[in-house]
């Protein structure tokens, strides 16, 4: 399979993209990939950039999203949406992740990304983009403590030519419109916040819509050890396919 390099619209970015490939590796930028995710060959944005378009971002609402009640919502965390449809879930060793699509909607500005070949942006203002939220339950018998990236959600067409994530919609206000969360704590919750055991959040992403294609979908979670500092040991990580509606 041919994979087109994707590098940023910015002559600086060029240049950090030919530093880090001298080094051997990229961080994926603004994509529905965080921190964990696998280098790709997509150019990387700057640390100011992929902070603000990280699906990770603290929102500024407290009540995005409505508890139904289904879920037992931990006190750290906003309350859990579970509007739209459910595609599927993951189980983990010791969490399970129910995946809704909840609405689509349109990128609100281009994306940082463009195919070095064609030039065409990857994610152009106005282009489709869907919402999918991630209710994270700890169905382990022990308290699981997190740090604030809670989960790392990457989500990928199975058909996607790139290697990295997809880019998406970076701005809080389409997760407001749609009663999510890009967070999943409440603001001035310190961590570590305790996922005890039958607890949940959620937290949500959006990236490139396509109806009916299918998505792989991976989630990684790390526990904070005692010291404040990821527990890597600890890592799970666990992924399922879903096609979206």
């Amino acid at each position: 399979m041919r994979f087109s390099n994707v590098m940023k619209l910015s002559g600086l970015a060029v240049a950090g993209l030919l530093a880090l490939t001298a080094c051997g590796g990229a961080t994926a930028g603004s994509t529905t990939g965080g921190p964990e995710s696998s280098s790709s060959s997509s150019a990387p944005a700057s640390s100011a950039s992929a902070a603000s378009a990280s699906p990770l971002a603290t929102t500024s609402s407290e009540d995005a999203g409505t508890s139904s009640g289904s879920y037992k919502v931990a006190a750290w965390a906003l309350p859990i949406s579970e509007a739209g449809d459910k595609l599927g879930t993951i189980k983990g060793d010791s969490f399970s992740v129910d995946i809704y699509q909840v609405a689509t909607d349109v990128a609100s500005k281009d994306s940082m990304f463009v195919d070095k070949e064609t030039k065409e942006n990857l994610l152009k203002k106005g282009d489709p983009v869907v919402y999918l939220n991630y209710v994270v339950t700890n169905t382990s018998s022990a308290e699981i403590p997190l740090s604030h990236s809670l989960i790392t959600p990457n989500a990928k067409y199975t058909d996607w030519k790139y290697l990295g994530g997809m880019p998406s919609d970076s701005s809080s206000e389409g997760f407001k419109k749609h009663g999510l969360s890009s967070s999943g704590a409440k603001l001035k919750e310190k961590d570590p916040f305790v996922l005890k055991p039958g607890e949940s959040f959620n937290i949500a992403e959006n990236f490139g819509y396509t109806a009916g294609k299918e998505t792989e979908i991976k989630v990684t979670m790390t526990p904070q050890g005692a010291d404040g500092d990821l527990d890597h040991d600890k890592k799970e990580t666990a992924e399922t396919t879903v096609t979206l509606k």
